[in-house]
């Protein structure tokens, strides 16, 4: 029960007076751009933009216009994959280079090419 609260505690001071910053904002509505032209791609008529962006809770609120069910769609998987990507993915640490090095191999004798004799 100790840690439970210590663990709520903790969390409580880390969060206490968190609030969105100026970026948080640039991001977002540089996000509903990018996506409301991907969705032009298909829906050309499809139209998008920021309408409010809570400072507390993060919360974006989007209007659409001329939207059908298959744009809202795509611009619905845009915006999940871009905000993952963008909160999450890119602060992951880098995976190493699967491919091998390419170093000459020092144990071998140099011969002209021919067959060996």
């Amino acid at each position: 029960m100790l840690r439970r609260l210590v663990l709520l505690g903790s969390a409580g001071l880390l969060l206490c007076g968190f609030s969105f910053t100026a970026d948080y904002e640039r991001d977002a509505r540089s996000d509903v751009d990018f996506c409301a032209g991907y969705t032009r791609r298909d829906v050309p008529s499809f139209e998008a933009s920021v309408v409010a962006i809570d400072q507390t809770s993060g919360a974006i609120q989007i209007d659409r216009r001329n939207a059908t069910g298959p744009a809202n769609a795509v611009f619905d998987r845009c915006m999940v994959s871009v905000r993952k990507w963008r909160l999450v993915e890119r602060y992951l640490p880098r995976t190493a280079d699967p491919t091998p090095p390419t170093s000459p191999v020092t144990d071998r004798v140099a011969s002209r090419g021919g067959p060996d004799r």
